[in-house]
C-alpha cells in the first residue's frame, strides 16, 4: 500500500503526536491497517538489545497510548484491541527478561491503563484473564518459557495498580494445580509462596521474586484476600523455613530481599515477626556441627531489624539488662558469644552482623561487644572462604566507623555533661542514674560513664590497628594479609575523605601517629609478596599514606619525616627491591620492584628529577636488550629485563596522569621513541624463540652448551620480556585519549603507527599463547584508539590496512596452533574500534564464506587451511565480552553459525573438524551464559522453564532440527567417515539435552532425536538418549517409551539390537532424571512401568546380547531401588538370565541385581556371603557388590544384629580376598558400620578378636595407596572398639598415634590427612572427653596438628572431632585454642607435656615425650639453614600455607606460662635448661647476624622463616623471663640485643623485636 510506504518513509515516527494526527487526517477504512503498520515497524525497532533500539520503547508506547486517546472510533478500538495488548505484553515479558531497560516499565503502566480504560469491558476481562493465565503458568513453573523475572515484575506492577486481585491470582493458580481439590485457600497461598521462593535460587530473578512475596503477604496480612486467607506470624515462618531448609545457602537473598523490604516499608509487621524471632530459643553452637535452618533465619531476620533501627542494643547505662518497648526490639548480646565461634560461615557472618549493625554510626558499643569482636576477629580475618571475608570487610568498616562515631560523640557529651553538672552545681557522683538519652549526637550520662565508654573505645580502637599490624608479619597466610590490607584501606580512604564527620582535636595522636616504622617495614615488605592482589592493595595504601602529610611518623627515620627523606627511604627500597628481583627473575619480584619504582617516581618532587629516573631506567634497560642481542643466553641468567619494563610501564601510568610543561614535554617524547625502540629490539631478540611452532620446548643449539640454562628460562626470558613490554605500550597508546589535555603526555603520530605495526607483527607470528594473550590487548587498544589519531589527506587508513593484512594471514599462514595463534585476535581487535570500515556485517560474511568452503584431504595440504582460521575468528567473534558489551551484534548470526559449526563436524579434514567442534563449544556457551555449574550442564534439563530463550532466536528450533534431519541422511549411508560425520549432530541434541525441546517443535524434534537410538555408535546411542530424556519429562513419558519400543521391535534385524539397547537407555536417564525433579509424576506411574518391564522379556527375547540384557538389568535395579525406599514388593522378578557372559556391564548389574536378591532373602546375610565369597567372582564385580551392600542395608537405618554381621562379613572379606580394591571398599564399608555401632554405643557384642587381627594382618600384606588410606580411615573405629573392650594397651594406642601423627604430615597427599581426620573423628565420638589418661596425650597432640592442616576440609573433620571433647562446634582455628587450653588444663602436671610444650616453642614437631626430649636443632643451624638465599626462577611453595610460626609460638608460650614451673622436678628443671641453652644459643646467633649484615625493608627479617625463628628465640626468652627461669648470662645478651637493635636507629623489622620493648 503506498500510503503504507510513505508512512515507512516519513519522520512521523519519532512523534507521536504528529503521528496520530497524521493517521487521523487518513481514509476512516485505512487507519487501523496503518496504526498497525507503524506499531510493526516501532516494534522492529523496540525489539533489539538496549544498545541499538534507542528510545523506540518510548515510541512504541507512545503510538498505542496516543491512539487509545485518538478523536477517531477505528484508531481507539485498535489500541484497546486484544491483539495489541498481547503484543506489548509479549514484547515485556520476553525483551525484559535479557535487556531490561528503564523505558520498558512504561510497557506495563500502558497495558494496565489499556485493560481499566477499556470501554469494553468484557473483552477487557478476556484479555486480562488470558495475561493472568500466561503469569501464573510462567511463574508456577508449568510454561517452559524462561522469562520468570518479567512475569514476577508484571505480576508485582499489576497487583500494585489493581488490575489483579489476589482471588484472581488464587483462583488461577488452582487451575493449574489438579492436587489442590479440597484444600484451604491459605493452603494454596503457601503453595505459590512457595513457587516464589523457588525462583530466588537464580541471582537474577532473586530481587523480583522477593519483592512480590513482600507484596503478597502484605496484602495478605492486611485481610485483602479476605479473613479466611490471613496467614499468621508462625505461618509465615513456616513458609520461610520450608524454603530454606531446601537452600540453607540462600538464606543471604531472604534477608536482602524479603526481610529488608518488608522492615523498612512495614514497621508493624517487622515487629511482630522480630518479637517472635527474639523470643524463640536463641541459637547454640551445641553437638550439631551444622546449625539447624530456624537459627539462621533468626540471625538474619534480627540482623536487618538492626539495620534498620527496630532491633536494639541493651542501653550503656543499665548493664546490658533492658526490656523491649513497643517500638524496638532489645537484642541480648551474651547470645552470640556461642555463635561467633562456630563452623558455619552463614551463622558466623550473621552473628558478626548483628553485633556491627546500627542504623547510627556513632552509638556508642557496649563493652561486652567489643570483648567479643577482639576475641574472635583473628578467626574471622584468617577465614579461607573468599566470600565470607568479604562480608567481614564490609562489616570491619562499619565497625571502624561506628567506633570512629562514637568517640567523637563521646568527647562532645564529656564537656556538656561536665558543664551541666557544674551550672546544676551538684557533684557528678551523685547524679541520678536515668537511662541513656541519645539523641543529636549527643549523650546524657553521667560523666564518669562517658568517660569511662570513651575509655574502653579508645583502647578498642588502639587494640584494632596494632592487630591489623600482626596481621601483616610474613609468616601470615594470604587470607590474614589481603584480609588486613583492605580493612586499612578502608580505613585510610574513610580518613582521607573532607566530610568525614567525627574529626576530634586528639586525631593526630589517636591516629595519624600510630602509623610508624614499624607500619613502614611491614608494608615496604608486602611489596614484594608473592599474591598479585597483596603487593597490589599495598601500594595503594602506601600512596594513601605518603600523600597526607598527617601521617608525619611513618618513616623508618624519625627525621626523614621531609618529603626528600620519604624520597630517600623509597630509593633505597628501590635498589633492594631491583637487587632481590635480579637475582631471582620472578613475575612477582619485578611486579614488586614495578610497584616500589612507580611508588617513588610518583613522590619524587621535582620534574628534573622525575625524567632523570626515568631516563637513567631506559639506560639500564637499553644496556641489558644490547647485552641480550649478543648473548641472549648469558642475559637470560643475568640481565633479566621484565622487571624493568613492568616498572616503566608503572611509571609510565603516572607520567600519563599528570600535567607537563612544554620542556618536559618534550624530554617525554624523546623517551617514547627510546622505549619503543627497546621494544622493538626486545622482541627481534627472542622472535625466533616465541615463534617456534613448539616455542614451549625450543632450546635453540647455540644456546645447548650453557651451563645453568634450560628451555624454561629460556621461554621464561622471552616470554615475559614481550609480555612486559607489550604492558607498557599499551599504557603508552592509551594515553592518546588525554589529547584535549592541556599538558598530557600523548604518543606521536609515529610512534602510534609504530606500535601498533609491532603489536600487528607479533600476533601475526607468535606461537607462544601467553604472549600473544597480552599482546592482543595492546592491538585491540591501538584499534580502539586509532579515532583519536590525526590523519592527514591521502593518509592509509590503518584499520582497513590491519584488515587486509589479517585476511592474507587467514589465506596464506600456514602450520600454526590449532586455535590459530594470534589471527583471531587480529580480528576481534580490529572489530573492537567499531567503525564503519571495516563494517562488522562484511566482516562476519567473509569469514563466513571462508568457514564453508569445503575442503577434502586429498587435494589440500593440510598446514594451510584458511577454513580453520576463519572458524577461529568466528568464535573468538562470539567470545569477546567487548564486542559483545558494543552491541551484541554477533547475537543475530548464532542460528546460522550453529548450522556452519555443524557443517565443520562433517568435513573430511580432522582440523576442520576440531576447530568446528570448538567454535560450536563457544557457540553453546553464548546460548546458555556462564551462569551454569557443571553439574546443571551435565545433569540437563529439569522440566521447567527452557534454559535458553527460544523465542530470541526464531529460526533456531528448524536450525535444531535441520540438523537432526541432515545426521539421519548420514547414518543411512555407510561411509568410513560416517562414525565422525553422525557426531555433526551432538550440537543440536547437546543443545535440546541442556534446554529442553522447543514447544513450538517439540514432537517433530522429539521424533527425530528418537530415530539415533538405532545408531551403531554407542555414544550416539547414549547422547539421544539423554536428548530423548529431556524431551520427555512430562506426563506421557511412559506411553511414548512404549510407542518407541514397538517402533524398535519393528526395526530391521541390523538395527533392532541397537535400537532396543537405545530405548532401555532412554528409560534409565528418565527415570533418574525424574527420580530427582518429580518423584510424584514417578510414583504414580511406577506400576505402569512394572507392567511394561514384565512383558517386555527383553532378558529372553535378546538374551544373545549381553549389552540389551545388562541396560535391562539397570532399569529393572533402578525399579527396585524405588521401590524398597517406597515400602513396596520388588516387582517384577528378575528374568532368566544367560549363564555366561564376559561383558563386564552386565556383570556389574548381575551382582547389584543378586544383592537386591539377597536383601529379600530370610537369612540375607548368609546370601551376601555366598555372593562375596563365590570363588568365580573377579575383582570388578566383587567391588561392585561390596559397594552395593552400604546402599541396601544403610548402617544408619541398620538394626544392631545386622550390623555386627556385617561388620564380620566386612571383616573376613578383608582378610579373605586377594583382590587389594575390594579389600579397599571391605574396609571402607567397615569403617562406616563400626562408626554407627559405636555412635550408637552398641558395642558388647563386637568381634574384637576379628578386628584385632585385621588390624595386625592387613599393614604385613600388600598395599596400594587406597587400601593404605582406608586402613588409616578404618583404624580410628578399630580402636574406639579396642579400647572399649578394654583390650587396648598403652604401646597399642601409641603406635597407633604414631601412624596417625605420620598421615597428618603436610608432605601426605590430600587422601591420607583426610582419612587420618576422618579417623580422629571415629575415635573421639566414641572416647569423647574420656582421654584424660597419659597414654592419650600423642595422638590429642596429632589432632591439635589436623586442626593446623593445609586444606580446609581436614581441619573441619579436625574441629568436628573436637567438638566430642569440649561439647562445643568451633571453627578450627579457634578449636586449636581451646584444644591447647584443654590439654594445658589436664596434662599441665605432667613432665612429658612440659617437654613437648618446649619442643614447640623452639619448633619441634614432637607428640611424644621421649622425641621431646631429644637435643633440638640449634636455633643457630636453624638460622644458617634458613638464611640461605633461593634465586630459583620458579619457587617451590610451602606444602602448608595456612599454619603460621608465629602464631603457633605464641599459642605454646600461652601454654608455658600457664604452667607452673617454680619448684619443679628434675625434669621439669632439665626442661628449662634446654630451653634456656637453646634461646641462648639463638640470641647470639641474631647478635652475630644483626652485626655481620644490615637488614631494613626487604632485608633478612623479611624472610619468613628467619622470622619465624627469631620470634621463637624473642618469645622463648619472654616465657623464661616471665617465670623468673632466665639465666643471668641470658639477660645480658638480651639487653646486649636490646641496645643493638636501638642502635641501628629502626633499620631492624620492629615487627621482630617489638615484644622486646
Amino acid at each position: 500500500m503506498a500510503a503504507q510506504q510513505d508512512l515507512l518513509d516519513q519522520e512521523l515516527l519519532a512523534n507521536a503526536g504528529q503521528l496520530i494526527k497524521w493517521l487521523e487526517s487518513q481514509p476512516q477504512e485505512s487507519q487501523n491497517d496503518l496504526a498497525a503498520a507503524a506499531f510493526e515497524r516501532l516494534y522492529a525497532e523496540a525489539a533489539q538489545p538496549k544498545s541499538v533500539s534507542g528510545n523506540a520503547c518510548v515510541r512504541l508506547c507512545g503510538l498505542v497510548e496516543q491512539a487509545s486517546k485518538s478523536d477517531s472510533r477505528a484508531l481507539r478500538d485498535w489500541a484497546f484491541s486484544y491483539d495489541v495488548v498481547l503484543r506489548l505484553f509479549n514484547f515485556y515479558i520476553d525483551w525484559n527478561e535479557y535487556d531490561h531497560h528503564r523505558s520498558m516499565r512504561l510497557v506495563l503502566d500502558l497495558i494496565a491503563a489499556l485493560l481499566r480504560k477499556n470501554p469494553d469491558q468484557r473483552a477487557a476481562a478476556g484479555t486480562k484473564d488470558a495475561l493472568l493465565g500466561d503469569l501464573v503458568s510462567i511463574v508456577s513453573g508449568f510454561s517452559t518459557k524462561p522469562v520468570a523475572k518479567s512475569a514476577i515484575k508484571t505480576l508485582d506492577h499489576f497487583l500494585g495498580k489493581y488490575v489483579f486481585t489476589l482471588d484472581d491470582i488464587r483462583v488461577s493458580y488452582e487451575s493449574y494445580r489438579s492436587d489442590f481439590q479440597g484444600r484451604e485457600p491459605i493452603e494454596v497461598w503457601g503453595m505459590f509462596v512457595g513457587d516464589l521462593l523457588d525462583w530466588m535460587c537464580l541471582h537474577f530473578v532473586c530481587p523480583a521474586a522477593g519483592k512480590l512475596v513482600v507484596t503478597l503477604y502484605r496484602m495478605l496480612r492486611q485481610g485483602r484476600g479476605g479473613t479466611d486467607q490471613i496467614p499468621s506470624i508462625d505461618l509465615w515462618h513456616s513458609w520461610l523455613l520450608m524454603f530454606v531448609t531446601k537452600e540453607p545457602s540462600l538464606v543471604e537473598r531472604i534477608k536482602n530481599y524479603v526481610f529488608l523490604p518488608l522492615f523498612k516499608i512495614d514497621r508493624k509487621e517487622a515487629l511482630l515477626f522480630l518479637l517472635k524471632m527474639n523470643n524463640d530459643q536463641p541459637v547454640s553452637a551445641s553437638e550439631k556441627l551444622n546449625v539447624d535452618i530456624p537459627a539462621l533465619i533468626q540471625l538474619a531476620a534480627l540482623e536487618t531489624g538492626k539495620r534498620v533501627g527496630l532491633v536494639e542494643e541493651p542501653d550503656l547505662s543499665t548493664n546490658g539488662q533492658s526490656e523491649s518497648d513497643g517500638n524496638s526490639i532489645v537484642l541480648q548480646e551474651e547470645v552470640l558469644e556461642s555463635v561467633l565461634g562456630h563452623p558455619s560461615h552463614e551463622v558466623r557472618s550473621l552473628a558478626f552482623s548483628i553485633l556491627i549493625a546500627s542504623p547510627s554510626t556513632t552509638k556508642p558499643y557496649s563493652p561486652r561487644a567489643l570483648q567479643l569482636l577482639q576475641k574472635h576477629l583473628g578467626a574471622f580475618f584468617a577465614d579461607p572462604d573468599a566470600k565470607f571475608r568479604v562480608d567481614v570487610s564490609a562489616r570491619a568498616r562499619d565497625m571502624f566507623k561506628r567506633v570512629r562515631g562514637a568517640i567523637f560523640v563521646l568527647k562532645r557529651s564529656i564537656p556538656r555533661v561536665r558543664a551541666k553538672a557544674a551550672k546544676e552545681n551538684k557533684p557528678d557522683s551523685t547524679a541520678d542514674a536515668a537511662p541513656a538519652v541519645y539523641k543529636a549526637n549527643l549523650i546524657a550520662l553521667p560523666e564518669d560513664s562517658l568517660v569511662q565508654c570513651l575509655q574502653y573505645h579508645e583502647d578498642f580502637f588502639k587494640w584494632y590497628l596494632e592487630f591489623l599490624c600482626e596481621e601483616l608479619v610474613p609468616t601470615a597466610s594470604y587470607q590474614r594479609h589481603i584480609a588486613s590490607l583492605k580493612a586499612l584501606g578502608h580505613i585510610l580512604r574513610m580518613e582521607g575523605e573532607k566530610g568525614k564527620t567525627w574529626e576530634t582535636t586528639d586525631d593526630q595522636t589517636l591516629f595519624f601517629d600510630v602509623f610508624d616504622d614499624k607500619w613502614v617495614r611491614a608494608l615496604f615488605d608486602l611489596l614484594m609478596d608473592p599474591f598479585d592482589d597483596v603487593r597490589d592493595v599495598t601500594s595503594t595504601v602506601l600512596k594513601s599514606i605518603l600523600a597526607d602529610t598527617r601521617y608525619r611518623k611513618f618513616s623508618l627515620l624519625a627525621e626523614n619525616n621531609h618529603p626528600s627523606g620519604r624520597a630517600t627511604e623509597l630509593r633505597e627500597l628501590s635498589r633492594s627491591a631491583n637487587d632481590l628481583a635480579r637475582r631471582t627473575a620472578r613475575a612477582d619480584h619485578a611486579d614488586g620492584v614495578a610497584r616500589v619504582n612507580q611508588v617513588l617516581y610518583r613522590f619524587l618532587t621535582t620534574s628534573p628529577e622525575r625524567i632523570g629516573l626515568l631516563s637513567g631506567m631506559i639506560d639500564e634497560l637499553e644496556r641489558k636488550i644490547a647485552q641480550a642481542e649478543s648473548d641472549l643466553g648469558h642475559a637470560v641468567l643475568e640481565a633479566p629485563v621484565h622487571g624493568d619494563f613492568a616498572s616503566l610501564c608503572s611509571m609510565w601510568q603516572v607520567v600519563s596522569e599528570m600535567p607537563h610543561s612544554e620542556e618536559d614535554l618534550q624530554d617525554i617524547g624523546k623517551l617514547q621513541v627510546r622505549l619503543l625502540d627497546c621494544c622493538q629490539r626486545a622482541w627481534a631478540t627472542v622472535k625466533y624463540i616465541l615463534c617456534d611452532d613448539s616455542p614451549e620446548g625450543h632450546l635453540p643449539s647455540e644456546l645447548e652448551e650453557l651451563e645453568g640454562l634450560d628451555t624454561k628460562g629460556l621461554i621464561s626470558y622471552s616470554f615475559r620480556s614481550i609480555h612486559e613490554s607489550s604492558n607498557l605500550m599499551r599504557i603508552m597508546i592509551m594515553a592518546i585519549r588525554n589529547k584535549s589535555s592541556k599538558g598530557a603526555v600523548i604518543p606521536s603520530k609515529d610512534v602510534y603507527l609504530g606500535i601498533g605495526r609491532l603489536t600487528f607483527e607479533q600476533l601475526s607470528n607468535l606461537r607462544h599463547r601467553g604472549a600473544f594473550t597480552n599482546v592482543s590487548a595492546t592491538f585491540s587498544a591501538c584499534c580502539q584508539q586509532s579515532k583519536h589519531l590525526e590523519q592527514s589527506e591521502g593518509d592509509e587508513d590503518i584499520l582497513l590496512t590491519w584488515y587486509n593484512g589479517a585476511m592474507d594471514a587467514i589465506n596464506s599462514q600456514v602450520s600454526t596452533t590449532r586455535r590459530s595463534a594470534g589471527i583471531p585476535s587480529l580480528i576481534t581487535g580490529i572489530l573492537s574500534a567499531n567503525a564503519a570500515s571495516p563494517s562488522f556485517e562484511s566482516v562476519m560474511d567473509t569469514l563466513m564464506q571462508i568457514a564453508s568452503t569445503e575442503a577434502q584431504v586429498t587435494e589440500i595440504d593440510d598446514t594451510q587451511l584458511p577454513q580453520v582460521h576463519a572458524y577461529n575468528c568466528l568464535k573468538d567473534i562470539f567470545k569477546n565480552s567487548l564486542l559483545t558489551s558494543l552491541g551484541n551484534k554477533s547475537e543475530a548470526y548464532l542460528p546460522q553459525c550453529l548450522e556452519l559449526a555443524a557443517s565443520g563436524l562433517r568435513s573430511e579434514v580432522w582440523a576442520i573438524r576440531n576447530c568446528g567442534l570448538i567454535f560450536l563449544r563457544s557457540l553453546i556457551d553464548c546460548l546458555f551464559g556462564s551462569h551454569e555449574s557443571k553439574q546443571m550442564i551435565e545433569a540437563g534439563w529439569d522440566g521447567k522453564a527452557n534454559r535458553i530463550p527460544y523465542h530470541r532466536y526464531p529460526n533456531l528450533p528448524e536450525v535444531l532440527r535441520e540438523l537432526l534431519k541432515s545426521g539421519h541422511r548420514v547414518m543411512a549411508t555407510t561411509s568410513t567417515l560416517s562414525a565422525a560425520a553422525a557426531e555433526s549432530v551432538f550440537p543440536a541434541l547437546d543443545i535440546i539435552r541442556r534446554a529442553g525441546p522447543p514447544a513450538l517443535l517439540r514432537d517433530e524434534i522429539q521424533s527425530d532425536v528418537a530415530h539415533y537410538l538405532s545408531s551403531s555408535v554407542w555414544h550416539v546411542r547414549e547422547m539421544a538418549a539423554r536428548t530423548l530424556c529431556s524431551c520427555l519429562l512430562h506426563d506421557k513419558w511412559l506411553t511414548i517409551i512404549k510407542e518407541i519400543y514397538c517402533e524398535a521391535q519393528q526395526a530391521p534385524v541390523g538395527a533392532r539390537l541397537n535400537y532396543i539397547h537405545g530405548v532401555f537407555l532412554t528409560l534409565k536417564f528418565v527415570f533418574e532424571r525424574l527420580n530427582e525433579v518429580s518423584l510424584d509424576q514417578l510414583r504414580a506411574d511406577l506400576p505402569e512401568l512394572v507392567e511394561f518391564l514384565s512383558q517386555s522379556n527383553a532378558a529372553a527375547d535378546y538374551s544373545n546380547c549381553p549389552d540389551v540384557v545388562a541396560a535391562y538389568l539397570e532399569v529393572l535395579n533402578q525399579t527396585w531401588t524405588l521401590q524398597l525406599a517406597e515400602g513396596l514388593p520388588l516387582q517384577p522378578s528378575t528374568p532368566q538370565l544367560p549363564a555366561k557372559s564376559s561383558l563386564a556391564l552386565f556383570k556389574s548389574q548381575k551382582a547389584i541385581n543378586d544383592v537386591f536378591l539377597a536383601h529379600q532373602a530370610i537369612d540375607s546375610i548368609n546370601a551376601l556371603q555366598e555372593i562375596v565369597f563365590n570363588a568365580h567372582t573377579g575383582t570388578n564385580t566383587l567391588v561392585t557388590a561390596l559397594e552395593t551392600i552400604p546402599k541396601l542395608w544403610k548402617p544408619a537405618a541398620a538394626s544392631e544384629e545386622t550390623l555386627l554381621a556385617l561388620c564380620s562379613l566386612y571383616t573376613d572379606a578383608a582378610l579373605r580376598t586377594t583382590y587389594l580394591e575390594a579389600q579397599t571398599a571391605a574396609v571402607e564399608n567397615l569403617a562406616d558400620v563400626l562408626d554407627a555401632l559405636l555412635t550408637g554405643g552398641k558395642t558388647q557384642k563386637l568381634p574384637i578378636d576379628e578386628l584385632a587381627s585385621l588390624w595386625a594382618c592387613l599393614p604385613l600384606g600388600p598395599m596400594n595407596p587406597a587400601l593404605s588410606n582406608a586402613v588409616i580411615r578404618a583404624g580410628g573405629g578399630i580402636i574406639a572398639a579396642i579400647h572399649t573392650a578394654g583390650r587396648l594397651t598403652p604401646e597399642g594406642l601409641s603406635s597407633w598415634a604414631v601412624l596417625m601423627a605420620d598421615a597428618g604430615l603436610d608432605d601426605k597427599i590430600f587422601d591420607t590427612r583426610f582419612a587420618a581426620a576422618e579417623s580422629f573423628r571415629s575415635f573421639f565420638t566414641v572416647i569423647g572427653p574420656n582421654c584424660q589418661a597419659p597414654a592419650f596425650l600423642p595422638i590429642l597432640l596429632a589432632l591439635y596438628d589436623t586442626l593446623n592442616d593445609d586444606d580446609e576440609e581436614v581441619r573441619d573433620l579436625g574441629s568436628d572431632a573436637f567438638k566430642y571433647i569440649a561439647g562445643v562446634s568451633l571453627v578450627p582455628i579457634e578449636a586449636a585454642s581451646r584444644l591447647l587450653q584443654w590439654l594445658a588444663v589436664t596434662f599441665g602436671e605432667l613432665s612429658q607435656f612440659r617437654a613437648i610444650v618446649a619442643n614447640r616453642i623452639v619448633g619441634g614437631a614432637a607428640i611424644s615425650g621421649a622425641a621431646a626430649l631429644q637435643p633440638w636443632a640449634p636455633a643457630s643451624d636453624q638460622l644458617a639453614a634458613a638464611l640461605q638465599f633461593d634465586d630459583s626462577l620458579f619457587a617451590v611453595e610451602e606444602q602448608n600455607l595456612f599454619v603460621d610460626e608465629v602464631r603457633e609460638t605464641k599459642r605454646w608460650v600461652a601454654v608455658f606460662n600457664s604452667l607452673s614451673w617454680a619448684g619443679g622436678d628434675n625434669e621439669s628443671d632439665a626442661v628449662l635448661a634446654s630451653l634456656g641453652s637453646w634461646v641462648q644459643g639463638g640470641v647470639d646467633e641474631v647478635l652475630d647476624i644483626m652485626i655481620r649484615q644490615d637488614d631494613g625493608p626487604l632485608g633478612w627479617a623479611s624472610d619468613a622463616h628467619v622470622f619465624a625463628i627469631i620470634t621463637r628465640i624473642v618469645h622463648g626468652y619472654l616465657a623464661l623471663a616471665k617465670g623468673g627461669s632466665a639465666t643471668e648470662g641470658l639477660t645480658a645478651r638480651v639487653d646486649k640485643l636490646r641496645k643493638l637493635v636501638s642502635e641501628k636507629n629502626n633499620t631492624i623489622s620492629q615487627l621482630l623485636m617489638d615484644a622486646l620493648n
